[in-house]
């Protein structure tokens, strides 16, 4: 279905059915990533709501917990082959089995959150996603919860100069785990609930997890007193909702439009509603003692260099659709670059 344009869609979506129309309810699985907290209560709680109000109550999406209907690494695998028709995920999961995926889920130096939120909706970053995964992963799939820059590093141990990083176990994931060795650090991988743990016991020095609201929830701050700025290995996150062709094939236009303005209307909604709870938790980080350290400048002349030579690296490897989205997104990072200028 082509992309339109959001008043439109919205328009169509609760004005096109009419009084008489007679839909059976249709309930959707949906498979995630997440075991609970703001990422099912907010993310996918979000998307829910929002299909359940542009359709009238027609379809209804039922989240399942981590776990439970297939891998949480794997929801796009799980929803392919039908065991949910739907699933909501970060794609960067999949970094291991295909690193485009990070172009679109967020990455260290990629699209900043006001520049991925454009080239998504206005930009053709939201097309090609869509041709990206049918083709690559046989779902239909699309973005729908956005989120700001992430936090930088809790940490046990001062960092801010090159020579700190020196040295570090720092956990992380992705493509992050492996530029960051360029910075000296050693990288430790260790799933979610295992994250707390490995830095209460000193088995890494620092983690990087997720924005300040969401790591306030996780507790890093009883165990480290520092927080390393800015969150540079995350310049943003977007997840994805995906559903299942034949699932998909058997709604109505109307309603296929409809699921897809709710995940723009979800995807604002979580971005607006985490910026609004990092305020909060900005302060109350302050109130407990956390001290926010900010890199030297050479950090991050240093992190862009990394950046830039991984990015040039894996495209000249991979080529195929990691060329085709780096140029993309590259392309349109040159349009906004004097964006300082006017806005």
């Amino acid at each position: 279905m082509e992309t339109k344009n959001v008043l439109g869609s919205i328009a169509l979506a609760l004005g096109v059915m009419s009084a008489t129309a007679t839909f059976a309810e249709t309930k959707l699985s949906m498979a995630t990533s997440w075991s609970g907290g703001p990422p099912l209560e907010i993310w996918v709680q979000n998307f829910a709501d929002a299909v359940n109000e542009l359709t009238r109550g027609e379809v209804e999406i039922e989240p399942f917990t981590a776990g439970t209907l297939g891998s949480a690494l794997k929801v796009a695998e799980t929803v392919e082959n039908g065991v949910a028709e739907a699933g909501h995920t970060f794609i960067g999961y999949e970094y291991g089995k295909d690193k485009t995926t990070v172009l679109f889920a967020g990455r260290p130096g990629g699209l900043n959150d006001e520049e991925m939120i454009h080239w998504l909706n206005t930009g053709g970053g939201k097309e090609l996603w869509r041709e990206y995964r049918l083709e690559t992963a046989g779902v239909i799939a699309f973005p729908c919860t956005y989120m700001p820059r992430e936090a930088g590093m809790f940490s046990s141990k001062r960092i801010q100069t090159l020579d700190d990083f020196d040295g570090v176990k720092l956990r992380t994931a992705g493509a992050w785990a492996e530029i960051a060795g360029g910075l000296g650090v050693s990288t430790v991988v260790v799933p979610g609930a295992e994250v707390y743990q490995a830095l209460e016991r000193g088995v890494v020095d620092a983690v990087e997890w997720s924005t300040l609201s969401l790591n306030q929830s996780s507790g890093f701050h009883k165990v480290a007193p520092y927080i390393i700025m800015p969150g540079f290995h995350q310049s943003v996150a977007i997840c994805e909702c995906s559903f299942n062709q034949d699932a998909w094939n058997d709604l109505t236009e109307e309603q296929q439009s409809a699921i897809e303005t709710a995940a723009y209307l979800a995807g604002h909604r979580t971005y607006e509603t985490t910026g609004n709870n990092d305020a909060d938790a900005y302060q109350f980080f302050l109130d407990n003692g956390t001290e926010f350290v900010t890199v030297d400048d050479a950090v991050l002349e240093k992190v862009s260099q990394l950046v830039i030579e991984w990015e040039d690296k894996v495209a000249a490897e991979e080529g195929g659709w990691f060329q085709r989205v780096l140029d993309h997104q590259r392309a349109f990072q040159t349009r906004w670059e004097n964006a300082h200028v006017y806005r």
